[in-house]
């Protein structure tokens, strides 16, 4: 197993319910897990990560998750395959931050940087995040429910035929980190 090949991958589900900690909880029926990927030109073969793969290479599920946390960040970085777009401006009823086009997008929700980088490019600290499949992650000011529910219901109607699905549910995005969103 190539350590520098592994990146994590957010699933609905638990894929395997005796993976324990092989699955980490993201919320909202989330779990991000670690593929090894082969990438050569073409489409990346994403192959899970087992424990006899783990033993193998020496790797303790948390170490796995850690070197796949540090990949996603360097590749969130530096790879333009990944499409990371500002849409709107302060203000504006669309303001919003678009990770996109690549099966890793909805991963970068757990990037250590996430609410830094969206503070900084939207300009608040009152963040919400939406996985709505795995080639797109949506982060957004939090503004009041209705704002919330409109931009859902805008991305419900333009994701519905995703070959990925994951959740419409919202993710509380803070320097802290990420956690399930509930209304108040």
């Amino acid at each position: 197993m190539n350590a520098e090949a592994l990146f994590p991958y957010l699933v609905r589900g638990l894929p395997d319910p005796a993976a324990g900690d092989l699955a980490v909880p993201v919320g909202h029926g989330l779990f991000a897990v670690v593929y090894e990927d082969r990438d050569a030109g073409g489409p990346i073969v994403h192959t899970p990560v087992t424990r006899e793969a783990l033993a193998a290479a020496g790797l303790t599920p948390a170490a796995a998750h850690a070197a796949a946390l540090e990949n996603l960040t360097k590749f969130a970085d530096a790879d333009e395959r990944l499409s990371i777009q500002i849409l709107g401006g302060p203000g504006e009823p669309v303001h919003f931050l678009f990770y996109s086009d690549h099966p890793r997008a909805a991963a970068c929700l757990r990037l250590p940087d996430l609410f830094s980088e969206a503070r900084d490019h939207l300009g608040t600290t009152d963040l919400c995040a939406v996985v709505p499949q795995q080639e797109s992650l949506v982060v957004f000011p939090k503004r009041d429910r209705a704002h919330r529910d409109a931009l859902v219901a805008k991305l419900r109607a333009i994701e519905a035929g995703a070959d990925a699905p994951l959740t419409f549910e919202l993710f509380d995005l803070t320097e802290a980190g990420v956690r399930p969103f509930t209304e108040t």
